[in-house]
């Protein structure tokens, strides 16, 4: 039976139809996505403001992620360089707690009466009949021994692969103990024993820290055993890049002169040529070649004198050393600090940055489900009369 309707009328509610099936179905996806459409040129004129700000936030997350990886390697690099300090400080207190009363040489003081004055009774100390040394030395070497290799591993420590105390050549290892300190100190004490060095010259060769200074006998990073880079100066800075247009160098460095210092101090106090303090005579006869030499002087009192001149010496570079990694650690939490700051900074631009993306990108759910609730009533109604008019006759109509 042929309908009433024209096929103007059922065009224009197929076409009806089609775009409530549209909206309806883009709001659908509304729905689902949370976003207002799922292209760029959706947003019309608002989509250039949305591509830049997504591009702000991407920057800024990369800058956070490096403050976040920087801190990381200073707070393990924090970590190493307090524990150096805080055992530094306890080697310091053995030290300080040996009394210098004695020789603390365990065997009998060898006395000598010179012939050639017969009618004057000499009782004077020239050395000692046993190189063997008393508890409170022996402690103060075995402490100095073990932190050597302990203090070794906390100026190599690593995060992953990489060595955060060489500088920018984070690849290298920057202490090795090759032998060649303890060969250079063998040497230095030697020639001192021997009397061709003053006890002040063998201190100036452990503190200078450099030949160019001047002095050719100086123990240099090298000798100590650090890397190439760091010896010749060349490791470089580290740095982390926080923001479009700045850099915070963050450098700690294995060889800083704090912390070359004490290990110089704890290889001398461990060297095994060092003791004993004053001459050995084995047999207790004076004048002989003496079986141990001990620290330079023609009487016991000399050579404790000289001793104790270069034992505390060594102990003043080790006060002197850990006040100095307070100013390492400072200049670590200062950075730290910088960067604290300007992460915050980040996050607030980051939030405003997410805020105009919401704003332009994000719909309200709410008055989504809303427009989904009165169009399927239009559509409802829109199906009904599409199906009334193409059930109308002339008879009907009649």
């Amino acid at each position: 039976m042929t309908g009433v309707s024209t096929l103007g009328q059922a065009l224009r509610q197929i076409e009806n139809l089609n775009s409530q099936q549209s909206l309806f179905s883009d709001l659908s996806t509304q729905l689902s996505t949370g976003k207002k459409t799922q292209s760029y040129s959706g947003l019309n004129t608002d989509a250039l403001i949305s591509v830049r700000s997504r591009t702000e936030l991407s920057s800024l997350d990369i800058y956070t992620n490096n403050i976040i990886r920087a801190d990381t390697k200073i707070a393990i690099t924090l970590t190493s360089i307090e524990e150096f300090q805080a055992q530094s400080k306890n080697f310091s207190s053995t030290l300080t707690g040996l009394l210098q009363a004695g020789n603390h040489q365990l065997g009998q003081d060898v006395r000598y009466d010179d012939p050639a004055t017969p009618n004057i009774v000499e009782d004077t100390i020239v050395g000692s009949t046993s190189t063997k040394l008393d508890a409170d030395f022996t402690s103060v070497i075995n402490n100095a021994n073990n932190l050597f290799d302990f203090f070794g591993e906390l100026i190599n420590i690593q995060d992953g692969d990489r060595y955060l105390l060489a500088g920018a050549d984070s690849s290298e290892k920057p202490f090795t103990d090759n032998g060649t300190l303890d060969a250079a100190l063998n040497t230095l004490i030697t020639r001192w024993k021997d009397g061709l060095i003053t006890t002040d010259d063998l201190i100036a060769d452990l503190t200078d820290g450099s030949a160019l200074a001047g002095n050719p006998d100086a123990i240099t990073d090298s000798t100590i055993g650090f890397s190439a880079s760091l010896s010749n100066g060349t490791a470089g800075d580290v740095f982390v890049r926080v923001d479009d247009n700045s850099e915070i160098k963050y450098t700690t460095l294995a060889n800083e002169d704090s912390l070359r210092n004490i290990m110089v101090a704890l290889a001398v106090m461990k060297n095994e040529n060092l003791p004993p303090v004053v001459d050995v005579y084995e047999s207790g006869v004076y004048p002989a070649v003496p079986d141990a030499k001990g620290a330079p002087g023609a009487t016991a009192e000399e050579q404790k004198d000289n001793f104790y001149k270069l034992y505390n010496a060594i102990t003043a570079m080790v006060v002197n050393s850990i006040d100095e990694i307070d100013e390492v650690r400072f200049r670590a939490e200062i950075v730290r600090v910088q960067m604290s700051e300007t992460k915050e900074s980040h996050n607030d631009q980051r939030q405003l940055l997410l805020n105009t993306v919401s704003s332009i990108e994000d719909v309200d759910i709410n008055e989504v489900g809303v427009k989904i609730t009165v169009l399927r009533t239009q559509l409802e109604a829109s199906y009904q009369v599409a199906a009334m008019t193409q059930g109308l006759s002339l008879v009907r109509f009649l």
